[in-house]
């Protein structure tokens, strides 16, 4: 997480590298604007351009990838409009998927996307700086960590109780809850109460850190392979609960929501996927449309329904394709099912 001071040099960084690149002037100012607003704007901006000035809100964020666009979209999404990302650098292949889900953005080399009324800009291809900053994630938001911070935020109970079980319940070694939790209360995400008790703190902020780097950190070391399956619906007729397998992604999404046309299959197994893979006759295609992965958690974080994974699973594999149709549905997800488990006390 980025500090205060931190967050203005690189928008300072930011506006200085866009005025030359563009022509244009983009300032901070204090105030958010009037009327609803349906998030809050990290700072806004002011634009003066032919004459004529306009307001824009800003997410700020460091660091911006694949693995993360989808986060950072519906983040910007959130504020009022028209709004924009500032960020450290913005690569032609990031610029064109910004622009293509009109996500405007402006970063410290000169890169900048904005269409607002009476300003159109689109600048890529400006180099990245010598030295961008690129420690490693902090170890509870590495492989281990994001196993326990899973468990977490699926239990809320579970940041109070005994390191042996917040070890089971999250899938790993019992010397790894220490670390963890001092990393946390470092990062001002766990609170000691009195006594031994504790709780999660900021916990809506520590999901949208989780989501933005489950995908980079631990995903990868999940996946089993991709396949082909023999028809387009085959998935409505699967029964997965006797393969100790569950949906995640699109079908889990669409079963909770009720709202999204799945085009793309996630399964996590437990154990060898054989048996699933033959029972449902999917073969092994790297172009396929069902990707499947082991499930990382203990049957203790089982949805309700035991054939999906939890939701804050299933939004974090919507958010990381980027797909318009799966953000919105995220969206919808999120609302419905998961901010009761970030909702402050």
């Amino acid at each position: 997480m980025l500090n205060h001071a931190t967050e203005m040099a690189m928008l300072e960084g930011a506006l200085a590298a866009f005025h030359q690149a563009t022509g244009f002037n983009l300032r901070a100012e204090r105030a958010a604007p009037a009327g609803p607003r349906r998030g809050k704007a990290d700072v806004v901006l002011r634009l003066a351009a032919r004459g004529k000035a306009k307001r824009i809100a800003a997410e700020i964020k460091r660091t911006m990838n694949l693995h993360n666009l989808g986060l950072v979209a519906k983040q910007v999404a959130r504020l009022p409009q028209p709004a924009l990302l500032v960020t450290e650098y913005v690569n032609p292949n990031l610029a064109e998927r910004l622009k293509r889900m009109n996500v405007f953005f402006i970063d410290t080399v000169g890169n900048a996307y904005l269409d607002v009324p009476g300003v159109f800009i689109y600048a890529t291809g400006q180099k990245p700086p010598a030295k961008l900053l690129t420690e490693r994630p902090t170890r509870a938001f590495r492989q281990a960590g994001l196993k326990v911070i899973f468990a977490l935020l699926c239990r809320q109970d579970l940041p109070g109780g005994p390191y042996r079980t917040v070890a089971k319940t999250a899938g790993v070694a019992l010397g790894t809850i220490g670390w963890v939790f001092d990393d946390l209360e470092e990062l001002g995400y766990l609170a000691r109460l009195r006594g031994k008790d504790r709780k999660l703190v900021k916990r809506e902020q520590l999901l949208e850190r989780w989501v933005a780097t489950y995908p980079e950190q631990l995903r990868p070391k999940l996946v089993i392979g991709r396949y082909a399956a023999p028809d387009r619906d085959w998935w409505q007729k699967a029964h997965l609960e006797k393969h100790g397998a569950y949906w995640g992604g699109e079908i889990a999404a669409a079963r909770l929501t009720r709202y999204l046309k799945p085009e793309n299959a996630t399964l996590y197994v437990r154990g060898l996927p054989g048996p699933l893979l033959a029972a449902h006759r999917l073969r092994k295609d790297d172009g396929g449309n069902v990707e499947v992965l082991k499930a990382f958690w203990d049957p203790g974080l089982d949805w309700a329904n035991k054939e999906i994974v939890h939701p804050i699973l299933a939004y974090a594999d919507l958010l990381r394709t980027g797909d318009a149709r799966n953000l919105e549905t995220a969206r919808r997800l999120y609302d419905a099912q998961i901010a009761r488990f970030v909702r402050e006390d």
